[in-house]
């Protein structure tokens, strides 16, 4: 299924999903996803539903990109983790965060649906605001992640 969420980088997701790194990769169904959004009561970000639709999960390096069965867990941790980040710190008004991945060390990668972010929660913060962005955009972090996964796969020529 085609979106045009992800038009802007759509040959290069193709290239990237073409590789080693991108060999496990499948796409999930609509019917997975919306069992999800029902449960859940949340509809996914535009650009990552359209990627996981399109091509799947992203395991191409870090932050790795959640399937829809590796959301039905990590969307509850994160809820509840967000409550206790609440609590602890002065958290910046009007963020919509949706977590779309997760990093090695324990962080949670955020789609803040307001400002179209991506953003880093950080696990055991020590900072005043333990929310750092790492891209501008949905399109930017899956752009990285698959100019990473194509030169990967350049170096094992």
């Amino acid at each position: 299924m085609r979106s045009v969420e992800l038009d802007p980088i759509r040959e290069l997701l193709v290239q990237a999903y073409g590789t080693t790194m991108g060999s496990g990769s499948k796409p999930e169904t609509e019917q997975d996803i919306e069992n999800f959004e029902q449960k859940y009561q949340v509809k996914l970000p535009a650009a990552y539903r359209a990627l996981l639709l399109e091509f799947g999960a992203c395991n191409f390096g870090d932050p790795a990109l959640y399937s829809v069965k590796e959301l039905d867990w990590a969307y509850p941790e994160f809820l509840d983790a967000y409550r206790e980040y609440e609590q602890e710190y002065d958290l910046p008004g009007g963020l919509q965060l949706f977590p779309i991945g997760g990093f090695g060390e324990g962080s949670i990668a955020v789609l803040d649906e307001t400002s179209g972010k991506v953003m880093m929660l950080i696990h055991d913060s020590g900072e005043d605001v333990p929310l750092v962005e790492i891209e501008s955009d949905f399109c930017a972090i899956m752009t990285m992640h698959a100019e990473s996964a194509i030169w990967v796969e350049e170096q094992m020529k």
